[in-house]
């Protein structure tokens, strides 16, 4: 196995390329020091800031089929390790950058740290991601302020994108969240994930059980949801990088 690795944007995929406009997306994207950000870049051989640097893994031990790992990580590769609270979105047109930087840098000095308890990698909706066995309604709470004090930066969905998401096997609840807010796994239909891999078959020739061995060991005391990050992605053949971060207090 070659823990130099290097792979290019195109060796883990891109977005449908139908539209090029840049985005931007609020996430929970743990410090580069703390434990659970060093576990997260480890898995998915990548920092927030730069979207090509792949690292040399800092885990106990590494995955014994690289080309497995590779394929298992190249779509959560390309948005760096998070857990949604704003889904990506195209600035409105009455909206900049900086006022949006601005507000979540504002929003955040408001905010309380929340203990992230019982968060384990699990398989959900067949892909694999440190989720919670019963998310803690604190969580939900936070969340729900974040998509609706932030609505007012989010731009229309473009066709492509309503397109896309049309191809999902949506409820009507979820239905008339994608119309109102642009994502359709808000409110009482969100669960806190930090994704670690693609689309998983049944047969994962233990890589589930290989993150669930190693994530105690690097993550030994429960993490904290104690920030939010600003993501932005020039065209969507391109990754996902954090370009601000905003501690809570």
């Amino acid at each position: 196995m070659n823990n130099n690795l290097a792979i290019n944007e195109s060796a883990y995929g891109a977005s449908d390329p139908a539209t090029m406009n840049e985005r931007y997306a609020i996430y929970f994207s743990p410090s580069d020091d703390s434990a659970l950000g060093v576990f997260g870049a480890s898995v998915l051989r990548r920092k927030a800031e730069t979207a090509d640097t792949w690292l040399n893994p800092e885990l106990p031990y590494n995955f014994d089929n690289t080309e497995l790992w590779i394929s298992c990580i190249k779509k959560p590769a390309r948005y760096g390790f998070h857990a949604t609270i704003k889904a990506p979105f195209e600035l409105s047109p009455d909206r900049s950058a900086e006022q949006l930087l601005d507000d979540v840098e504002s929003f955040c000095k408001k905010q309380r740290i929340l203990p992230l308890n019982n968060l384990a990698p699990r398989r959900t909706r067949r892909f694999d991601a440190l989720a919670f066995d019963q998310q803690p309604e604190s969580v939900r709470l936070f969340a729900n302020q974040c998509v609706e004090h932030f609505e007012p930066y989010r731009g229309a969905l473009t066709e492509a994108d309503l397109k896309r998401r049309h191809q999902d096997s949506l409820t009507e609840e979820q239905q008339q969240y994608l119309d109102q807010f642009g994502y359709p796994y808000v409110f009482n239909q969100f669960n806190f994930h930090m994704t670690l891999s693609g689309t998983m078959p049944d047969d994962d020739n233990g890589y589930l059980q290989w993150l669930r061995t190693i994530y105690p060991m690097m993550v030994p005391e429960t993490p904290v949801l104690d920030r939010l990050s600003v993501f932005y992605q020039p065209d969507r053949n391109t990754s996902f990088t954090r370009i601000a971060e905003f501690p809570f207090g």
